[in-house]
């Protein structure tokens, strides 16, 4: 049974509409012009998946004809895809490649999309045949290399990174020889820091499953950035010799320091060593933070930039405080001298995070003490002048 599908693309502009044979009449499709009976047979894919034929008649039948298993397949590929099906509808042997090493017959589709007969010829060679003729290496290194790939080809990136390493001119795919497995994050990295692949902490990389790939690309930038920032010798080196996420984090981290103890002794200011003003007395729980040294490891450590009130603090406008719990915060607290007024200004932790309720609850209630003695203070001063 030739069960057609018509899929209406006169109403996306074009001229004719397509139509699709079904799987038993091996795919055909034909350009059907408007208000003529002219035909024109469809010479390659469709550029576009086949999820969307499920909204025209007879769409979820035309579809239940084609073996589920190449519809699994084919949809980590949606551009090629019913040119994939039409091989495989056309070819025991293009139907058996989709099985075994569906990229194969993707890599066909990616070079000749407008010319099924060309693709289905070449799916018909030896699988290191149409290595060859692709322009790729094709050695049985390849073949091991492509089994090693757990891509899942739900970015277009995939498959250009995928033709850089399998190009022969280059077979940069050989440095992968000692993975077990390749996964995204593996080629990406190899396409941005192919100085990392063949390291310690390239292979570790590569087998932990729970590094993501925003924060370690993020932290390779910064690192090598930090690195050459200070001078170091080689800096790309030097990360290929660690082990593992943790130790390139503590190596940033430790550069990071570096970087701002050059950066504190090259802008210190003139008054940096004259103790701030102690408007709020400390407690055990808030304490203050009393000189610039202390300022500027306090921003170090929770990563914000509470040293940017050295000059209000010295000027008497301003104080900070450090508080251990519930929770590992800073605190703010603007002075307003001429009144006799504080202004609770900020409550933030690591990287500006903001503090749960209970440690919100507990500052107000620290903060309103304090107000009220710093104003009594005030007052009696203001009384002992008048």
């Amino acid at each position: 049974m030739d069960l057609q599908l018509t899929i209406q693309t006169t109403h996306l502009g074009f001229d004719y509409d397509i139509e699709l044979h079904s799987w038993h009449q091996k795919l055909c499709a034909y350009r059907v012009f408007n208000n003529t009976e002219r035909k024109e047979l469809l010479e390659g894919g469709l550029g576009l998946g086949l999820n969307f034929i499920t909204q025209f008649a007879l769409g979820d039948e035309w579809l239940a004809q084609i073996p589920e298993q190449y519809i699994s397949i084919t949809n980590a590929f949606p551009e090629h895809q019913y040119q994939l099906l039409w091989l495989a509808a056309n070819s025991e042997q293009a139907a058996q490649l989709l099985l075994m090493r569906p990229l194969l017959l993707v890599l066909i589709c990616e070079q000749y999309p407008i010319d099924n007969e060309k693709a289905l010829a070449l799916s018909q060679l030896g699988q290191r045949d149409i290595l060859s003729e692709l322009g790729y290496d094709n050695s049985k290194a390849t073949l091991k290399f492509i089994d090693k790939l757990t891509l899942k080809f739900d970015r277009d990136i995939e498959l250009k990174f995928l033709k850089k390493l399998l190009d022969k001119r280059m077979c940069r795919y050989k440095v992968f020889k000692h993975h077990q497995v390749i996964n995204y994050l593996t080629i990406s990295l190899d396409n941005r820091y192919p100085f990392l692949t063949c390291t310690k902490l390239g292979h570790a990389i590569a087998n932990d499953k729970s590094i993501k790939r925003g924060p370690l690309r993020a932290c390779l930038a910064d690192t090598i950035t930090l690195g050459l920032a200070l001078g170091v010798n080689e800096p790309a080196n030097r990360i290929g010799q660690l082990s593992s996420f943790d130790e390139l984090e503590r190596l940033h981290q430790q550069w990071i320091d570096q970087r701002n103890d050059i950066e504190r002794l090259e802008h210190r200011p003139v008054d940096a060593d004259a103790p701030y003003p102690q408007l709020i007395a400390s407690e055990p729980n808030f304490i203050a933070i009393d000189n610039y040294d202390a300022l500027i490891n306090e921003g170090m450590t929770q990563k914000h930039c509470i040293a940017v009130y050295h000059n209000r603090i010295v000027a008497g406008h301003y104080c900070a405080f450090k508080m251990d719990h519930p929770q590992r915060m800073t605190i703010g607290v603007k002075v307003n001298k001429r009144i006799g007024m504080l202004e609770l200004d900020q409550i933030k932790g690591i990287r500006n995070a903001i503090a749960t309720n209970e440690t919100q609850e507990l500052v107000y209630a620290w903060f309103e003490r304090v107000k009220k003695i710093y104003k009594q203070g005030y007052d009696h001063q203001v009384e002992l002048k008048a």
